[in-house]
């Protein structure tokens, strides 16, 4: 146990000095985010929270982590991935180069630690659904999605660090609760190194804020899509496949929906716009904090039925047709929002006229 104290108390110090450190030198070199176009932040704000966040983690799993978790290729990996991001903030890589990097990323997870998704469990009742020579091209796009998800959920401050949050913890709930606290006890030491971040982001310390850059999104990517393959697929699974995408349902989601939306306008995928789940909650009328608040705790709420559903373990067609459900749902209204949002929008200007006078 003090093992583990030490590695969360060491991560959580290291990140919160490597902000100190890198904050005035990332200001020096130009590592800033600039508003300009769709972004509509004030002043230029280091992008040094994914850094700073991979620093912290490092520190720590050099220092006291078990050799058992293979710490060592987990930060190769992470690190290939945190070195693009730094890249792609500095000069705006092609999605074309993005995409061949997260590939050869995810191959290299494969082979190194001998994982991938080689089941995808009980999804439809008629048995296990074994993957067979499909396992590792399945395993890439797993790979590239998730770190695309997350890195799509970064555009209100404090999202992606928040939704990161939730999926850790919830990682670290089922691995503790069904044999796996060391990879638990991973996930917790990911939580408590972004931390800092979220302080500095949210503007709980004064004159400190900073963002996430592609290099943290990408970095939360990775290392969520891990934990749940390892979760999932090892020898000592603590969950069912099924239950994964209970954990990332909103950044999944999101990013599905945005990319359909944009292959029927004939739009590239990739091609950035303002039509993310966060920005159709400020266009409602929230502001960043409620959108924020309001985000997460759907994200909340849906882990939760997660952790129900594979506590009672209920059956996986269920679980998986509760969660086409709910993904239908998400597409209706967003194929619908902006007529739901001139509806409160009409509501809100009837509410806000003067009654007349009898």
């Amino acid at each position: 146990m003090s093992e583990y104290i030490s590695l969360y108390i060491t991560a959580l110090f290291a990140a919160c000095a490597a902000i100190a450190l890198l904050y005035p030198l990332s200001v020096r070199v130009g590592l800033v985010d600039v508003p300009r176009g769709r972004k509509q932040h004030q002043g230029a704000v280091p992008l040094i929270g994914g850094i700073a966040t991979y620093c912290g983690l490092a520190i720590a799993m050099l220092l006291f982590a078990d050799s058992n978790i293979q710490p060592f290729y987990y930060l190769a990996c992470s690190g290939v991935i945190l070195v693009l991001g730094v890249f792609d903030d500095y000069l705006d890589l092609s999605v074309k180069l993005r995409l061949a990097v997260q590939t050869l990323v995810g191959l290299a997870m494969t082979y190194s630690l001998d994982l991938h998704i080689a089941s995808l469990g009980n999804l439809f009742g008629l048995g296990v659904i074994e993957l067979g020579v499909l396992g590792l091209p399945v395993t890439l796009i797993a790979v590239i999605a998730a770190i695309n998800a997350f890195n799509m959920t970064d555009g209100i401050d404090g999202l992606a660090g928040m939704l990161s949050l939730v999926s850790f913890v919830s990682i670290a709930i089922f691995m503790a609760l069904w044999g796996q606290q060391l990879y638990a006890g991973f996930a917790l030491t990911l939580a408590l190194a972004i931390l800092p971040y979220l302080a500095c982001n949210l503007n709980l310390v004064p004159g400190r804020r900073i963002f996430m850059g592609d290099a943290g999104s990408m970095l939360i990517g990775l290392s969520v899509i891990w934990l749940l393959i390892i979760g999932t697929q090892s020898e000592s699974a603590s969950f069912r496949p099924v239950t994964a995408l209970w954990i990332i349902a909103i950044p999944l989601m999101d990013m599905i929906a945005i990319m359909v939306r944009r292959i029927r306008k004939g739009q590239s995928p990739f091609q950035a716009d303002r039509e993310h789940l966060h920005h159709i909650s400020l266009r409602l009328g929230l502001s960043s904090r409620e959108s924020l608040a309001l985000i997460t705790a759907l994200a909340c709420i849906f882990a939760c039925i997660g952790i129900i559903g594979e506590y009672l373990l209920l059956p996986e067609p269920l679980m998986l047709l509760l969660f086409i459900a709910l993904f239908g749902g998400y597409l209706y209204l967003l194929q619908h929002i902006w007529r739901i949002i001139s509806h409160f929008r009409h509501k809100r200007l009837q509410q806000r006229q003067p009654r007349a006078v009898k």
